[in-house]
């Protein structure tokens, strides 16, 4: 194995790779298509406009996580130039904006809109954003939740949710401080809704439940997880993410206390190898390295966890950081090990959060950060 890097070198490694993609990167938008997870080395392309009715296999959500991973390394010195590529992806996802037909639109556009406005200051990325996040206010429910995907009157859908629209929230967090009208108290409402069905009393989570109009929880499961009582390592991530983004955007302290428990039963059952299993009960599969960094750029802005995140950056920065001539910055995430899709791979998200937790690290004045309104 390669002797350690600095998280510094890491991130300037990472930085280098994201460079080297730019022709193929570029190439693949020429097409209306962008990188999503690799299968054997190499990234399948997907448009990131298909029809919303596949979202549940994840193919139309990940887009807006590649322009993100540009406008981050575009605060590097050397690098502005790397805007302009994270601008023609931004674009890319424009359409999306308007259409109110599931809970990504933070996934699609916080990552690219909110982080291209912070950059830039362009009003055409802040009415990105604001569009958006009007259609995913389109989708709450009578229980005051948002759905995740489907007509609010589908059977088949109604009143389902999964955690994975917690840190999607960010966008509804982000258009208060921009004056959309209930955009708090619809982000509020579905946290402490979540809070109470999605929630376990030792701070782990199910994957999925659905809600009654009235609030009553009717099912509870999981759809990428092992099992209904597991706890799916991704969806704890999200979690995470999800309650720290709703800590600093409200500052109550119940919801730091959530934070915190959370996080504390992630980081007490990681293995000693420090990188996270797919589902932290199943008897066997592999790793979800996602997971981690996910969790790693919560925790930066969890306080007092500051170690803990640098702690599970430097495993995935010892373990999965991509040197090789594979795709992706971050390997061995696993995207859907249920339906064996992408079990050990590089994905569109973990590089994302892999790079925003090693910017965040190592020059947090760069930081491109939603929450924060007056840096840019």
């Amino acid at each position: 194995m390669e002797a350690s890097l600095s998280l510094r070198e890491a991130l300037d490694r990472a930085v280098e790779r994201l460079e080297r993609s730019l022709e193929d990167l570029r190439a693949a938008r020429a097409k209306g298509l962008l990188p999503h997870v690799t299968e054997g080395g190499r990234w399948e392309l997907l448009s990131p406009l298909d029809e919303e009715g596949a979202a549940l296999t994840g193919l139309p959500w990940t887009g807006g996580f590649v322009p993100g991973q540009l406008w981050l390394a575009s605060r590097l010195p050397g690098r502005a130039h790397l805007a302009e590529e994270a601008r023609a992806a931004t674009e890319l996802l424009a359409p999306r904006a308007g259409q109110p037909t599931t809970h990504d639109l933070g996934f699609l556009f916080w990552p690219s809109a909110l982080l291209g406005y912070r950059a830039t200051g362009d009003e055409r990325f802040r009415e990105l954003g604001l569009e958006a996040a009007a259609s995913l206010m389109q989708r709450v429910t009578p229980a005051g939740v948002i759905q995740v995907i489907g007509a609010l009157d589908d059977p088949g859908y109604k009143g389902r949710v999964i955690v994975d629209t917690l840190p999607n929230l960010l966008l509804l967090w982000w258009a208060d401080t921009e004056g959309l009208d209930r955009a708090a108290s619809t982000a509020s409402s579905h946290v402490a809704a979540s809070l109470g069905a999605l929630f376990r009393p030792d701070g782990s989570t199910f994957h999925a439940c659905r809600l009654a109009d009235d609030g009553t929880v009717t099912e509870l499961g999981t759809i990428n997880g092992y099992s209904r009582e597991s706890t799916w390592a991704r969806g704890q991530a999200w979690a995470i993410h999800g309650l720290v983004s709703a800590f600093r955007a409200t500052g109550d302290p119940e919801l730091l206390a959530a934070a915190e428990h959370s996080a504390g039963w992630f980081v007490e059952r990681l293995p000693g190898d420090g990188i996270p299993p797919w589902d932290f009960d199943a008897p066997r599969g592999p790793k979800d390295a996602s997971a981690g960094a996910i969790v790693a750029s919560a925790l930066l802005d969890l306080p007092g966890r500051r170690d803990d995140a640098l702690a599970l950056l430097g495993a995935l920065v010892d373990r999965c950081l991509n040197r090789g001539d594979a795709d992706g910055l971050l390997l061995h995430c696993c995207y859907r090990y249920p339906v064996r899709k992408a079990l050990d791979s590089a994905t569109a998200w973990g590089d994302f959060f892999f790079a925003d937790a090693l910017l965040h690290a190592v020059g947090p004045e760069l930081r491109l950060d939603p929450l924060q309104r007056d840096r840019r």
